[in-house]
Formats: C-alpha cells, structure tokens, sequence
C-alpha cells in the first residue's frame, strides 16, 4: 500500500467517525493501482470482459496511465456487471454479480 494511503488510513483510525472526502485522490495514483492488481487472484475466471489478471498486465504502464488519467478526469465508466443467479439446497436463489477485470 502506498505511503500516502497508509498516513491517510492512520489519521482515519485516529479521527474515528469523522467523514471521508478525500480518498479519490489517493486511489487514482498509479503506484496504487499497481498496488490494486499485484493483490489480485491471478486464478480467478475471467470477467464480463474476458480478461484475466495477465492479460491486463500486458502494456501494464499504459493500461495504468490511462485508467489514471481517465480516474482524474471522472470520466472512468465501469462496464456493468451481469448477474447470475445460483440454486441453493432449499430451492431459493443466491444472487451472484460478475464484474469486468
């Protein structure tokens, strides 16, 4: 976890309730995001998209510019997740959202 994100969650563990308006600017870093995919599952099935972790990670300093950059400008628009339903032993269904990488 980046430095500025460890100072950030210290002060917050010490403010208590106190309400959080800043914390885009620490997510958006690219260092963080790198962060974000290394803690990643690279065994998980693949997404919405059909991407997995190691094909997200080819052309990684790209694909992280430019999710930053369109981080910063609001203009990042996650692809819907569908969702799936699954059969539980008593008959009900279990919601289940798949995401995009």
């Amino acid at each position: 976890m980046t430095t500025r994100l460890n100072r950030f969650m210290q002060r917050v563990r010490e403010l208590g309730g106190e309400k959080l308006t800043a914390l885009m600017g620490l997510i958006f870093e690219p260092e963080g995001l790198r962060e974000s995919l290394l803690r990643q599952d690279g065994g998980k099935a693949p997404g919405v998209d059909g991407i997995r972790k190691k094909d997200y990670a080819h052309g990684l300093d790209e694909r992280l510019t430019a999710l930053s950059a369109r981080l910063r400008r609001n203009a990042y628009k996650p692809l819907p997740a569908r969702r799936s339903y699954i059969e539980k032993d008593n008959g009900s269904k279990r919601p289940l959202g798949i995401p995009s990488f």
